[in-house]
């Protein structure tokens, strides 16, 4: 009995983080979707371009980590600036970011991507991130 409560317990706690992190996903797909519809983004239902984002996010997982290690590599290495580290991981954030949207929108009919649309979304989404280049743990855990 007691080992069906602790079961329950976990199952009730994963699937309310389950929820929160769907949720979390959904307010930035469709906070992607307006943005993108201006610049030609064109999409079935919100559940395809909810699946969109998700994809792309999935895709381009091995790509962004390449973006994010290499800048942050060489800076800890004291090869390049912190703003010149910044720079890279810039380009290669777009650059992944477009590559994942572009790929996900070619093997997927229920969305359309505009080049401009991605481009768009693909550099707001590196400013967002860009800060976190050449900020030791400490900061961006806040302690």
């Amino acid at each position: 009995m007691k080992k069906m409560k602790s079961l329950l317990g976990s199952m009730l706690g994963y699937g309310f983080l389950f929820g929160i992190v769907l949720l979390i996903v959904f307010v930035l797909a469709c906070f992607g979707g307006v943005i993108m519809h201006f610049f030609g983004f064109y999409y079935e239902s919100v559940w395809k371009l909810m699946l969109f984002f998700i994809l792309s996010g999935l895709v381009g997982l091995p790509l962004e980590l390449l973006a994010k290690g290499v800048p942050k590599a060489l800076l800890a290495f004291n090869k390049i600036s912190t703003g010149f580290a910044r720079g890279i991981f810039f380009i290669l954030d777009v650059l992944s970011t477009m590559v994942s949207m572009i790929l996900v929108d070619y093997f997927m009919e229920s969305v359309s991507a505009t080049l401009r649309s991605v481009i768009v979304i693909a550099v707001i989404i590196a400013i967002f991130s860009v800060k976190d280049i050449g900020r030791t743990k400490k900061e961006n855990t806040g302690l």
